[in-house]
């Protein structure tokens, strides 16, 4: 069979007439589009994709179609980068000419609000004479309204016209955080690359992680979100954004450790809202104290020093200092505070995290052993001294 036996096929029983009726149309039709097409494109109706003629090696021409990307990590990014800050730190350093300031280091920090609080991490301001925050390529001194060693926050505060074209970030809720939902960093990692962008998920909630003083001591266990968006030195103070664009966390540390990849921390941001606000209103941070030195942990104590101890927890204490909450409550050095209210204590941090719990003038129970013998008190707790 040949192509050519398709036309011996009997012919249509429609008329030629048909055909004509549809050419007409369509150039009818093709007519009205010619004179309506342009119309519809200037009133927007029309969209056509903007197209970029560019040319090849050969010469030829080559039209690229851009890609208008705008996901919702994108938006987030948006609308709180602009809130993110470089901080510079600057410190007196001795010479031949007196001792001038110099540039210490730089951290990230995050504006709170139209009246220019801007919240850092301690450990970015510490040791500080002056401190100053870049601003539209601009150092603007600032004023360090309050630090807190024990939770490494610090609030700053620069003029607010200095920032009233800046949208201030949204406080998010860390609590209604799910393991494995994006996170987003900003910083400025290096003290170079300002509002750099890194993009991970949360990847644990109520981590804990250790606070050491100017002499390496442990003074404080900082609850943490864990995240493996990528923070660097420089992002300490940054913010820890949600998918929705909202400061879930301030960028806090990371583990730098050979062979360790995506550990970093950030301080969730509904257990630094009330530091936050004592730094901003009072300057300082108010907690409540006990008035004693803690000599060490029953568990580390050798059996044979506690022969007839019934328990194999709780801390001895050391020192009572004169006129405290303790000695008024009668506790003596020696004596070992095994708990508080129902709460067991095992170590010098399990103490200080539940005292932090409270405020000054708040009445605990503390269950102690003296002579190996329980007894009770009830302790009216004073106010701790920074």
């Amino acid at each position: 069979m040949s192509f050519d036996d398709f036309d011996k096929k009997p012919k249509s029983r429609f008329s030629g007439s048909w055909l004509a009726s549809v050419v007409i149309a369509a150039l009818v039709g093709s007519g009205t589009t010619v004179v309506l097409v342009p119309e519809l494109i200037k009133s927007n109706i029309i969209k056509l994709p903007q197209v970029t003629q560019t040319w090849s090696n050969s010469g030829n021409p080559v039209s690229v179609t851009p890609v208008s990307v705008n996901t919702d990590i994108v938006k987030a990014v948006n609308k709180v980068k602009p809130a993110v800050l470089t901080v510079v730190n600057l410190q007196k350093v001795r010479g031949f000419f007196g001792s001038p300031e110099q540039e210490a280091g730089k951290g990230s920090g995050v504006l709170l609000d139209n009246q220019g609080h801007i919240v850092t991490n301690n450990h970015v301001v510490n040791g500080a004479s002056d401190v100053q925050v870049v601003i539209n390529n601009e150092n603007v001194p600032a004023k360090v309204l309050g630090v807190d060693a024990f939770t490494d926050l610090a609030v700053l505060q620069v003029p607010a016209d200095k920032v009233k074209d800046i949208q201030p970030v949204q406080l998010g809720d860390s609590n209604a955080l799910q393991t494995g939902e994006p996170a987003i960093a900003i910083g400025n990692p290096l003290g170079e690359f300002d509002q750099t962008v890194t993009v991970g998920v949360i990847s644990a909630k109520n981590r804990t992680i250790p606070l050491q003083d100017s002499k390496g001591q442990v003074i404080y266990e900082q609850t943490v979100l864990q995240t493996d968006a990528a923070i660097n030195p420089g992002n300490s103070g940054g913010a820890l954004i949600n998918i929705a664009g909202q400061l879930v966390g301030i960028n806090s540390a990371k583990i730098a450790t050979q062979g360790v990849e995506g550990l970093g921390f950030a301080i969730p941001i509904d257990e630094a809202k009330p530091i936050i606000d004592q730094l901003i209103t009072n300057h300082k941070v108010t907690r409540p104290a006990l008035g004693v030195s803690i000599q060490g942990e029953v568990a580390s104590i050798p059996a044979s020093y506690k022969a007839g101890l019934p328990i194999n927890y709780g801390v001895v204490v050391g020192d009572v200092a004169s006129g405290s909450s303790a000695a008024k409550a009668g506790i003596k050095s020696g004596d070992i505070l095994a708990k508080i209210d129902d709460t067991q204590i095992n170590t010098f941090l399990d103490l200080r995290k539940y005292l932090f719990s409270k405020k000054p003038g708040d009445t605990v129970q503390m269950t102690l052993y003296r002579d190996n013998k329980p007894q009770t008190v009830k302790v009216q707790l004073g106010e701790l001294q920074n």
